[in-house]
């Protein structure tokens, strides 16, 4: 009997991380994703990434859906390409909600000329008919002025439902 419990509990406890670990790869792939919206101006797939209460805050400015619709349409004709690079600090997952919190390098051409931008965002998902949406973006630029959290902080941490996981097992952080 003793036996069969720990075979239980083991197989329980797999399932359980095997699931957690498809939603935080679920999670990284929806806003790599949703970033690439804005190149292609796609807004009808960024709102179907969003919830449909959907905040942006971008240098202390809310933008709700229409403003950022409106800044997508204004934009459409632009030729960029932009290569962006997630850094990931912390991933916390809890049943339907989730956060996460990264660095963001981008580097955008546009016209020949390169431009490089780096912000610190944080980001808040929840989970809606089995479907991982975004819910609000926090995001705060770089600057020289500007300094990261402790200069080059990473630790890397992802918690689900309160159980610290350790970092490697999170994989493809990039």
């Amino acid at each position: 009997m003793k036996c069969f419990l720990i075979i239980l509990c083991s197989f329980a406890s797999m399932q359980l991380f095997s699931q957690n670990k498809k939603d935080s790869t679920e999670i990284m792939q929806l806003l790599k994703a949703d970033y690439k919206t804005m190149v292609t101006s796609d807004i009808k797939t960024h709102r179907a990434n969003c919830t449909d209460d959907y905040l942006l805050i971008e240098d202390g400015e809310i933008w709700n859906m229409e403003k950022e619709a409106a800044y997508y349409k204004q934009n459409e004709k632009r030729v960029i390409e932009r290569e962006d690079h997630f850094d990931l600090h912390y991933m916390k997952i809890s049943g339907n909600n989730a956060y996460i919190v990264y660095n963001l390098k981008s580097d955008i051409r546009e016209n020949g000329k390169l431009t490089q931008k780096n912000w610190n965002e944080s980001v808040v998902f929840r989970k809606e008919t089995d479907k991982w949406k975004i819910a609000l973006i926090h995001s705060t630029k770089i600057t020289a002025q500007t300094t990261q959290l402790n200069g080059s902080w990473k630790p890397i941490k992802l918690e689900i439902d309160g159980t610290a996981l350790p970092p490697e097992s999170f994989e493809n952080r990039n």
